[in-house]
């Protein structure tokens, strides 16, 4: 588990300051990459240039 703000930034250890990640993008975020969840519940990541990285909407929509 990562926390977002960091416990020695005084970041608390609970559920609303934390995210499950795997261990490569854990790493990444140890080396740079930064990661948010914004009050609506959407996460936002960003490069270490700040860069914001984006998703698509998927091509296809699954049939209904």
């Amino acid at each position: 588990m990562h926390h977002l703000v960091h416990w020695l930034d005084g970041g608390e250890t609970s559920l609303a300051n934390s995210a499950l990640l795997c261990e490569r993008h854990h790493t990444k975020v140890h080396h740079g990459f930064r990661v948010e969840r914004r009050p609506d519940g959407r996460w936002h990541t960003w490069r270490p240039d700040g860069t914001e990285i984006l998703t698509r909407p998927p091509l296809l929509q699954p049939a209904a």
